[in-house]
């Protein structure tokens, strides 16, 4: 046997000192449904993490544009860099707590055009990935941009233009990296959308990740839309996880009034929890509150059509969990009289 590689060494360091159970097992994960008035509060954050640390959580994930809220459009003069101030905050976060973190956040791009404000620069709807040391592991820029969502008033002042929208990231970069919960993903909100042509998807989907990450922005015009087919987030992961065929899908959303941009009166809708790789939604109890925590199992069950014994479970079940770019756990499950039945995968946590 060849000697192990640095980075192999590496990712062995870091299981030993931030221990995670096998993606066999159950982790928990903090989903912060960010308050709007929280945004860029990195005490309000931080505390939320650590209550999420202390009840178990070894991921905690914060919606989409945490830093500055989205369509605000200090974007355009306030964002920061990656690395800079506020990924560096998140960061703190992580190793302070001995978490990984995700989190969506406004990223400082080119500068701005001729007739822009001076102080203006363009800025990507941006996310990132934090292991325990504080290390960013992921930097994903948003693909699917809302075009021309920000507020015109503000895209006249900053830009002298009627309309402006986030600068989108390249479809190329996303990408994956090997993590405790295996070959993981991070997508900002609408990349997760499966309308046509779903490109950040099907980009996504030929590198077949076994957990993705999502900072969600779903908002609805009034509260009790909240909750519906078009205003839930654990909807929309349900429907990624069920186009992607092969992960976990996980994300928070945030709560509360969005006073930036275009298409108002707008909330937030809170709805976070995750779905599996066959696409069953588990949505999180307690949908509004600021902090909810959901047990995200390492196998789940695939459908697998007419399933009457061990013998048949043996044959059909390891190629229909295969087909989820999972392994069979020996489990199975008949129905109906063995005219339908379900086979127990395995997500495969390794390179």
């Amino acid at each position: 046997m060849g000697r192990p590689s640095i980075a192999a060494l590496l990712f062995f360091a870091v299981a030993l000192v931030y221990p995670w159970p096998a993606r066999s097992a159950e982790v928990i994960v903090g989903l912060v449904q960010l308050r709007t008035e929280d945004a860029g509060n990195f005490m309000v954050m931080k505390e939320l993490a650590k209550e999420a640390r202390d009840q178990g959580a070894t991921l905690v994930i914060f919606p989409e544009a945490s830093d500055l809220g989205w369509l605000n459009p200090a974007a355009f003069t306030q964002a920061e860099p990656i690395p800079g101030r506020y990924s560096d905050a998140f960061a703190d976060i992580a190793s302070e707590l001995g978490l990984w973190v995700a989190a969506g956040l406004t990223e400082k791009g080119p500068k701005a055009g001729p007739g822009s404000r001076p102080d203006a620069f363009l800025a990507y709807d941006s996310g990132i990935l934090i292991n325990p040391k504080g290390q960013v592991v992921l930097h994903h820029r948003q693909f699917n941009v809302v075009k021309n969502a920000f507020d015109s008033v503000a895209c006249q002042t900053i830009f002298n233009e009627p309309q402006c929208s986030y600068t989108p990231g390249e479809k190329e970069d996303i990408d994956i990296v090997q993590t405790p919960l295996g070959r993981t993903a991070l997508l900002v909100c609408a990349d997760a959308y499966t309308y046509a042509p779903a490109a950040a998807l099907e980009r996504l989907k030929t590198l077949s990740p076994d957990f993705v990450i999502v900072p969600w922005g779903i908002t609805a015009s009034v509260q009790n839309q909240c909750g519906t087919k078009d205003f839930n987030a654990t909807r929309y992961a349900a429907e990624a996880a069920t186009f992607l065929k092969s992960a976990f899908v996980v994300g928070a959303n945030a709560v509360g009034e969005r006073t930036y941009g275009r298409f108002l009166p707008s909330v937030y809708c809170g709805d976070s929890g995750y779905a599996t790789p066959t696409g069953v939604p588990v949505e999180a109890a307690l949908p509004r509150s600021a902090l909810v925590l959901v047990r995200i199992p390492g196998t789940f069950d695939a459908p697998a059509g007419p399933l009457k014994n061990e013998t048949d479970a043996t044959r059909i079940c390891p190629g229909v969990c295969n087909s989820y770019s999972s392994a069979w756990n020996r489990d199975w499950e008949a129905a109906n009289g063995g005219d339908a039945g379900s086979c127990g995968c395995m997500v495969d946590a390794g390179p």
